[in-house]
């Protein structure tokens, strides 16, 4: 689905290309990509749900927040009324999707590398002192 805007074309990425992008870069099938996705949302869901923080490190964070109560303006007769205190979901973006918004591109070494590197190594040999 693409929806004009007055500078640029904005692009809608639904589930499922999202599904056909990631099995296509994962090189699994259309199937298993799919569960994938669908066990992720429901583990994020759920989690989210009991008010734990879900957290994709450089991705983002979920979590449940909790709104108070506030008096507003009604659009229909322009009395002011209270909307009840309420739990909703918040997201909070993470450093390299931040990054890769603002067109910079992350630098981020995974784990292993740093292993192989010797990195990892060099910098916990202070642990062992």
């Amino acid at each position: 689905m693409k929806t004009s805007l007055p500078e640029k074309e904005h692009v809608i990425v639904g589930k499922d290309e999202l599904i056909h992008q990631i099995a296509a870069r994962a090189g699994l099938n259309l199937k298993e990509t799919s569960k994938v996705i669908d066990a992720f949302t429901e583990v994020v869901r759920e989690d989210v749900a009991q008010g734990h923080e879900v957290r994709l490190m450089g991705f983002g964070t979920w979590n449940l927040r909790q709104v108070a109560a506030r008096r507003v303006k009604s659009i229909r007769g322009g009395n002011q009324i209270t909307l009840p205190a309420r739990k909703r979901v918040g997201f909070s973006v993470g450093a390299v999707l931040s990054q890769a918004a603002q067109g910079k591109r992350a630098i981020s070494t995974p784990r292993s590398a740093k292993m192989a590197n010797g990195q990892a190594k060099h910098s916990q040999s202070h642990l062992k002192k």
